[in-house]
């Protein structure tokens, strides 16, 4: 079930999308109209000069008389109402994230190493699991301009995969097969912008997870990184990071 109804959202329904958002923005009701004001801030500056807000957003702790209202706060409110807007998968691999043990990272689709001024853009992120996070880095997607000053249009992703003004069954097919030892995935790209993602990125995944659960030595150590990894989204793990990144490259040798 799609949040639009077209092929590609409406002006219409995508304002309703941002004034749905704003009015949960918060997990504190209280603390909405602060929080409200807080992203607006950040939203401008980061268009105005062209920076990377992301960061002040992480480390963000704004002091009021009716509490303090930290970054942490606002990304739960914004990932809790991306999920539900995403059924409670990944928005690449469409992996479950509702009541499991996967660290839910919030996605920037154009990476805002390249975008700054998009860092903090409501449709510029989505939830994604950690893999789909880590192999899809930084690279740069498609042919929008790094220099833009507006957020595309929908009508403008028309190289690759958009997951907020796509819908994923137009674009990709995706099977995965699980039993009590095994498990298989695959992914078939319907569109231009599908066939992207499964070149660029849904293979790797699919790789990885039938590598990593079909082997009983690597898939119990797995279920426990990525549960290490829920329990300590936020923090800065830099060791824990780099670990990661290289057991991700590993693999893919193996695979490649």
């Amino acid at each position: 079930m799609s949040w639009f109804e077209g092929s590609e959202p409406s002006e219409m329904e995508m304002r309703r999308e941002i004034s749905l958002y704003l009015s949960v923005a918060h997990g504190t009701k209280k603390h909405v109209p602060r929080t409200q004001v807080l992203l607006r801030n950040l939203w401008i500056e980061a268009r105005l000069r062209a920076v990377d807000v992301w960061p002040s957003l992480n480390t963000l702790a704004d002091v009021t008389s009716r509490g303090t209202v930290n970054g942490a706060s606002i990304k739960s409110a914004f990932r809790h109402r991306l999920l539900k807007a995403q059924g409670g998968r990944c928005c690449y691999c469409r992996r479950w994230l509702v009541n499991t043990a996967y660290a839910k990272p919030i996605e920037h689709i154009l990476p805002r190493r390249h975008y700054p001024q998009f860092s903090i853009e409501f449709w510029n992120l989505a939830v994604a699991c950690s893999d789909c996070n880590g192999f899809k880095t930084d690279d740069v997607w498609g042919s929008i301009p790094i220099t833009q000053h507006l957020y595309p249009k929908a009508q403008e992703f028309t190289d690759a995969f958009h997951p907020r003004f796509h819908r994923y069954d137009d674009h990709v097919r995706y099977l995965r097969l699980e039993t009590n030892v095994s498990s298989v995935v695959l992914f078939t790209g319907l569109t231009r912008q599908g066939r992207h993602l499964c070149s660029s990125l849904l293979h790797r995944i699919a790789a990885k997870e039938t590598l990593v659960e079909n082997n009983p030595a690597l898939a119990p150590a797995m279920k426990q990184i990525r549960s290490f990894e829920a329990k300590a989204e936020g923090m800065r793990l830099e060791r824990f990071e780099a670990f990661c990144e290289a057991l991700d490259q590993n693999v893919m040798r193996l695979i490649e």
